[in-house]
């Protein structure tokens, strides 16, 4: 049976928690009183802390008090010694495939402070799998600390010269997650020079990143009942308009919106609703015969959305005349044009 098709635990343990256990367990191996019981994995537990500190430019030597402890005022994985007459606290954010979320990196590090306002702290965020924006991690001070990082640190030679049952079914799973990142690096940069047919998902989580500041547009993953997919909203202009059944006013919002969804992009026109819930298409054909000649101005080929009942946002039109041969500069002008028929339209409508 080849090494390939062996079971290999960490590919059903994929969580977070898993990781967390196996980065505390393996620097735990750092503490120099388990050198005599195995002092190969003594030496590789202390390159992985080594690898940590250098994110920082801080050079390891003799450390004493490690301590490691896991979910510590809820990090992940919380590291502390004393090294040179200094305190240093290494602060491990642990991510697979999610995102920090609710400042929870500041909140950390300003708890490390509290605790002890002389601790040396070392903000690590340890991603295993790809992440296009990293803005927030920058902002709060953090080092990025990739699956590539790791993997220098575990090495094919070490890891065989180990013999470990962990760490060789973590070094396996970890090569699968290079190659992931691998990929995931090589499709987002893609947009720059691929048409749309090309274009996969982290191609459009690029796109989407590159461009946001551009529109003043949110973005994101919106999960459903069938498959993820990546929305891009921008270019909301507001107008109020008489409510057809109760003649009460309404203020509403049109804005466009991109989905990447099954490797195909679609633009669209939607509704803010603003709390108005809509129950039948009175009001949504109204919008949609006052909107339909700035379309048309426009020469743009579209489609009336189906209705549906609808709380938040209501789907008006869909654009029909993107070709998936056109290249990202054609999808922005494009994009452009929607806001400027979203403005046009909102500046002018009166049938309220």
């Amino acid at each position: 049976m080849s090494k390939k098709s062996i079971p290999n635990i960490f590919n059903y343990a994929t969580s977070e928690l898993s990781q967390d256990a196996f980065i505390a367990w393996l620097l735990s191996w750092a503490n120099k009183a388990y050198k005599p019981e195995n002092k190969k994995l003594h030496l590789l537990g202390l390159d992985f802390l080594r690898s940590l500190l250098a994110k920082q430019n801080i050079e390891i030597s003799e450390i004493s008090n490690l301590e490691i402890k896991t979910q510590f005022h809820k990090i992940d994985v919380f590291v502390s010694f004393r090294m040179d007459n200094k305190h240093y606290g290494v602060i491990i954010e642990d991510k697979v495939h999610t995102i920090d979320h609710n400042n929870q990196l500041e909140r950390y590090i300003n708890k490390i402070k509290e605790l002890n306002s002389e601790t040396v702290i070392v903000p690590v965020y340890f991603k295993t799998g790809y992440q296009v924006n990293l803005t927030r991690i920058i902002a709060n001070g953090y080092h990025h600390y990739t699956v590539k990082d790791l993997h220098n640190v575990l090495t094919q030679t070490k890891v065989s010269q180990l013999n470990n049952d962990v760490l060789t079914q973590y070094h396996s799973y970890i090569l699968g997650k290079e190659i992931a990142f691998d990929n995931a690096e090589k499709d987002s940069n893609a947009y720059l020079t691929a048409p749309l047919n090309q274009w996969k998902w982290w191609t459009c989580v690029r796109f989407f990143h590159d461009n946001k500041q551009h529109f003043n547009a949110g973005w994101g993953s919106v999960g459903n009942n069938r498959e993820p997919l990546l929305a891009f909203w921008y270019g909301g202009s507001s107008f109020t308009m008489r409510d057809v059944e109760s003649d009460k006013l309404m203020k509403l919002e049109i804005y466009s919106d991109v989905q990447f969804s099954r490797g195909k992009i679609k633009i669209s026109f939607r509704i803010g609703l603003k709390g108005n819930h809509q129950k039948n298409n009175k009001n949504k054909n109204k919008i949609f015969n006052a909107f339909k000649p700035y379309l048309d101005n426009e020469k743009r080929s579209y489609k009336k959305a189906h209705f549906k009942a609808a709380k938040d946002t209501m789907k008006l039109v869909e654009i029909t005349e993107i070709s998936d041969a056109i290249y990202y500069k054609d999808l922005i002008s494009i994009l452009e044009n929607n806001e400027l028929i979203s403005r046009k339209f909102t500046k002018e409508y009166t049938n309220a």
